[in-house]
């Protein structure tokens, strides 16, 4: 009877667990799971479809299970041999415990389990990060402090906001690089003029180079500065975007620069020349949050190579980033060759118009179905949120922007009163889209 014993011992299902884990934060952990199948697949045993399996991640110090799912091995997944990969994230907690233990339990056959332990030994965990900057109680900073009544004519307010009144002195007076950390709204863009205000004061025979993620950002900055900075300071602003490149004539002769990240990268590898990449005195980077994305690499080309064109012609450029609040800003800070003046990471809930979050999880593993379930709760959100006023709803795929929107105005059309959100004379909506409401 041993080979048909054998046998039946292979068919037990037993996978092969491996954990790899890099922590996040401090108290966030992402776990990697490879799963392998160490039995042999038999129709009559196992089914001709899936064999299930709970996964779960244990504290055997605790008895505290911090992660447990669902998990099905396909008889596809079995006979392609491919290791199944699983991520998600735990808690850990400090002082750390020796490891944790993570558990494949077969959800059919009693006893079928197998275990990793998750050792924390060799475990680096990130720095702690310094405290978000406080918000100082200041006397609001009157625009008269530019000392310029040109500049002051740009602004149709009298008094800068807190933020601004705070970081004022460093940027407007002194030659600091600079990391702002600010929620949206609170004011960046005039940050970046009060750096650009001071090249033109300063350095007037330098240029400002102002670096925005999207040629729409790009696009939106050229017609504010165009009329505020161009004709009413009579300094000259060019665009260069992968839509717009003027000759090199009005490059040189341009006081400020605004252009994207590859278009900047493309253009200052040939520093050695080009004269107006070596005349730049200010590099102002909006959204520098974005060096963590998919673009990130060519920010820090730019960066890197910038500092390496001002250890060569002995001009030092001055670097600006700005960015919503950060996780990690000294970290940044670092790179950026910040010390301790120059950084400024305010909290998220320093904003002029305060936040709410309301947060409501949806179950469902698969994505179009889970999607097709927050349609109904989104439409009720905006009813009761904000019923009179713009909303920004985002989802992740042009496909599904469609689904939702249509699924919105299903939803309105089935309200009582289904031009509740129609601001406008209904005989020029019919004007428009050429049709009787």
């Amino acid at each position: 009877m041993g080979s048909v014993v054998k046998k039946c011992v292979h068919q037990l299902p037993i996978l092969e667990l491996e954990a790899s884990i890099q922590p996040i934060t401090r108290t966030v952990l992402r776990v990697r799971l490879t799963i392998k199948p160490a039995f042999r697949w038999d129709d009559k045993v196992h089914g001709g479809t899936a064999e299930p399996f709970w996964i779960w991640v244990e504290d055997p110090e605790n008895y505290h299970i911090y992660h447990s799912e669902y998990f099905l091995l396909h008889k596809k997944q079995m006979h392609s041999k491919e290791p199944q990969m699983l991520v998600f994230t735990i808690p850990i907690f400090e002082p750390l415990p020796s490891q944790y233990y993570v558990k494949a339990v077969s959800d059919r056959w009693l006893g079928c389990e197998s275990m990793c332990a998750i050792s924390f030994q060799h475990l680096i965990l990130p720095e702690r990060h310094p405290p978000h900057t406080e918000l100082l109680d200041l006397q609001p900073l009157p625009i008269k402090a530019l000392d310029d009544p040109m500049l002051e004519t740009l602004y149709n307010f009298t008094h800068f906001n807190p933020i601004q009144t705070q970081i004022f002195h460093v940027l407007y007076h002194t030659d600091s690089n600079v990391l702002l950390g600010a929620p949206t709204g609170s004011g960046k863009t005039i940050a970046a003029e009060m750096a650009i205000f001071r090249v033109f004061r300063e350095y007037p025979k330098m240029k400002a180079v102002y670096i925005a993620p999207l040629k729409a950002l790009v696009r939106e900055r050229m017609e504010d500065w165009k009329i505020r900075i161009e004709q009413k300071l009579g300094k000259k602003v060019v665009e260069l975007t992968g839509d717009v490149t003027p000759d090199m004539r009005a490059v040189a002769n341009a006081d400020l620069i605004v252009t994207t990240p590859e278009k900047w990268d493309g253009i200052s590898r040939s520093w050695q020349t080009r004269s107006y990449v070596k005349a730049v005195a200010l590099l102002v980077i909006d959204e520098i949050h974005l060096l963590g994305d998919e673009r990130g690499p060519v920010l820090e080309v730019i960066v890197s190579r910038t500092n390496f064109i001002s250890s060569h012609t002995e001009k030092p450029v001055r670097v600006v980033g700005l960015s919503t609040a950060l996780a990690n800003a000294r970290d940044l800070a670092d790179w950026l060759g910040i010390k301790q003046m120059g950084l400024y990471n305010f909290r998220p809930s320093v904003r002029p118009v305060p936040l709410e979050v309301h947060i409501q999880g949806f179950p469902g593993q698969h994505y179009c179905p889970r999607m097709a379930t927050m349609n109904k709760p989104t439409f009720q959100s905006i009813k009761t949120y904000s019923p009179t006023k713009p909303v920004l709803v985002f989802v992740s795929s042009r496909r599904q922007t469609r689904l939702t929107a249509l699924d919105l105005i299903a939803f309105l059309a089935a309200e009582d009163n289904p031009k509740q959100w129609l601001h406008m004379p209904e005989m020029e909506v019919e004007i428009i889209t050429g049709c009787s409401l």
